[in-house]
């Protein structure tokens, strides 16, 4: 199971994924993914103040949930080893940047088709960052995102609507601190004779 860091590793997992699909296609060359901030969705600005180059894929965190489905199997375990572990689900959405929409709606597709073949991450394909154990594998789906909590998204962002695809990387499994068991103790029990006269 991964450490504290496996959620930031996850979306740099994603973010290389992404850049290694994007430089291999002629064409996409110059298109670089990135993990985007909420100010930089709202500035396209990075925080030196620098515009973000485009063209640009944005994948932008906007949600951490618990996993429900494999929370109970997931204590079970703990309850045996002693390992409390917290199985999350990371909302994320992918945009697309470039000076005109043709463009945007190709790199967008582009994207799709990346997440869509390479939906496991595993191996050498997880960041490093996140202290994975050999079987851990974060996989990528599509998320099922109403319209109107996406609006509602981008009115909380206080920036324009901007078309996007909403993904699920789910389970990222956190290890909690094995907590000591203290030391074992043995009791003696001494006999001791009495003589009654």
């Amino acid at each position: 199971m991964a450490g504290y860091q496996a959620l930031a590793a996850a979306g740099l997992s994603i973010v290389a994924l992404l850049n290694r699909r994007f430089h291999a296609v002629p064409g996409a060359g110059n298109l670089d993914a990135f993990l985007a901030s909420t100010n930089e969705l709202k500035t396209m600005k990075t925080n030196s103040g620098q515009l973000v180059h485009q063209p640009a894929i944005s994948v932008y965190c906007y949600r951490v949930s618990v996993d429900r489905e494999t929370r109970a199997g997931w204590s079970a375990v703990g309850s045996i080893d002693g390992i409390p572990r917290l199985p999350l689900r990371m909302h994320f959405l992918i945009a697309a940047w470039a000076p005109n929409v043709e463009d945007e709606l190709r790199f967008l597709g582009l994207a799709a088709q990346t997440l869509e073949s390479e939906s496991i991450l595993t191996g050498p394909l997880l960041d490093p960052s996140g202290e994975w154990s050999a079987g851990d594998a974060v996989q990528i789906v599509c998320d099922d995102l109403a319209l109107d909590s996406m609006s509602e998204a981008f009115q909380a962002l206080s920036t324009d609507y901007r078309l996007s695809l909403p993904y699920l990387a789910r389970v990222i499994c956190i290890d909690g601190r094995q907590e000591s068991d203290g030391e074992r103790v043995t009791t003696v029990a001494a006999r001791s004779q009495v003589w009654l006269p």
